[in-house]
């Protein structure tokens, strides 16, 4: 076999461009569906949580990060502070979310889970890894310990590049 053991595609469906590695391509497609409103409607749903995608996504954030600024959470989500804003005031009205002063800078405030936030946010995080027992029902152990192994690898050396660069 000639060329790069990882060459893939050159297009996509449809004729969109692909990625010439097959690797980022499946990365690229898996952090899309992922990521997208369709899958995380789904996962809510089924989880009886009663949030749009956005709004999850923040719930999510705020559980595994902790207390953050609005403008933190905006940076996280590559929107702006308008938008941040909006969704937390969805939330704030909800219940599931307050902001409090920040420690650190009276100007500033810090957004915190509310008890029933917390709950939210465990019952869409127990909802996804419902679906991914699902999606790889049939595969054995060995195969799953390794796909999360390697996972973990290339996360590793992707936050690594990062901090170099």
């Amino acid at each position: 076999m000639t060329g790069a053991p990882d060459a893939g595609p050159a297009d996509g469906p449809a004729g969109v461009p692909g990625y010439r590695s097959d690797l980022l391509d499946a990365l690229v497609r898996v952090m899309g569906l992922w990521t997208g409103g369709d899958l995380m409607s789904t996962i809510a749903r089924r989880a009886g949580v009663d949030l749009d995608a956005p709004a999850i996504v923040v719930m999510t954030v705020l559980w595994r990060h902790g207390p953050r600024r609005p403008s933190d959470v905006a940076e996280h989500l590559s929107t702006g502070a308008s938008n941040v804003s909006k969704i937390l005031g969805r939330l704030e009205a909800r219940g599931l979310v307050e902001r409090r002063p920040d420690p650190d800078d009276a100007r500033a405030s810090r957004v915190h889970l509310m008890p029933a936030g917390v709950d939210v946010a465990r019952r869409f995080v127990e909802g996804g890894d419902l679906l991914v027992d699902e999606l790889l029902a049939g595969w054995d152990v060995a195969d799953r310990h390794a796909l999360a192994g390697l996972l973990r690898r290339f996360e590793a050396a992707t936050e690594d590049h990062l901090r170099r660069s």
